[in-house]
């Protein structure tokens, strides 16, 4: 499989209809760019634990107690 990058003005409707035309054709699947790559759930976790270490709200563990 093969990547190809585009960069395009979105307000063009001749571009627009083509690439709509493009993503109907079968093996050929459009990604984008502002579409997140990751769980937007496991990010706001990530973002949460970080801001609760930022204000001191995090709780330590030490990782060999992990084991008891």
């Amino acid at each position: 499989m093969a990547t190809i990058t585009l960069e395009y003005d979105a307000r063009n409707s001749i571009i627009k209809s083509l690439i709509e035309h493009i993503s109907s054709i079968k093996g050929i699947k459009i990604i984008k760019e502002d579409e997140p790559k990751y769980n937007k759930k496991m990010i706001e976790k990530i973002n949460q634990s970080k801001k609760e270490f930022a204000s001191k709200q995090s709780k330590v563990i030490k990782t060999e107690d992990l084991w008891k």
